[in-house]
């Protein structure tokens, strides 16, 4: 009997195990989880993925069946089909959301809050304003180029700049680049995104 209950706790936890790391692999987060807050997180999901499953099945996916003198494991294959495109369908939603910051947009405009879902002001700037930038440099020089890519902390400015050109006397000059990755050894002094 207590084997079956270790499985059953099995079965309802793995969804929210699958369904965590998916959501750890979409989105960019402040810091690492521990063990607990990932336990936690789990949890959650796997509430959620239950809850959604119970409103379109009510077959559990595991079952002790009794035959004559024998108690046996019984495995609903469809329910495990069903769970699984839970657990994988969820954090594509709160993956969405959150890259997109949606429900922050909806707390900000109701007046909840005025913060977003992304892990740095750095990150919110390049993620909402896609426009060509100019990046100044403390040795005074000038890049403009399109910001390809990004870190996601101010902390470790990183930026591909692609088809980069030097601005020299208020001209362009065109490096002949694909693109350029300027490191936090490059020293940015500030970023300028232009109003096209």
């Amino acid at each position: 009997m207590y084997s079956f209950q270790a499985l059953q706790i099995l079965v309802f936890l793995i969804p929210g195990f699958i369904s965590s790391s998916l959501l750890n692999a979409l989105i960019v987060r402040e810091s690492k989880k521990g063990d607990t807050e990932r336990i936690i997180e789990a949890l959650i999901f796997s509430m959620l993925i239950y809850l959604v499953y119970s409103t379109f099945d009510h077959k559990n996916p595991i079952a002790l069946v009794q035959t004559s003198d024998t108690l046996t494991y019984s495995y609903e294959t469809t329910s495990f089909l069903s769970l699984l495109v839970i657990a994988i369908f969820l954090p594509l939603v709160f993956g969405v959301l959150i890259t997109n910051d949606l429900h922050m947009k909806v707390a900000r405009k109701l007046r909840i809050s005025t913060r977003t879902s992304r892990s740095s002001v750095w990150f919110d700037v390049f993620c909402d304003q896609k426009k060509h930038v100019i990046i100044d440099f403390e040795n005074g020089r000038r890049l403009y180029g399109w910001p390809m890519y990004y870190s996601d902390t101010p902390e470790q400015p990183y930026v591909f700049i692609h088809r980069p050109c030097w601005i020299q006397d208020d001209k362009f000059v065109d490096t002949g680049l694909l693109g350029m990755l300027i490191t936090p050894a490059q020293k940015i002094e500030a970023i300028e995104f232009l109003d096209e």
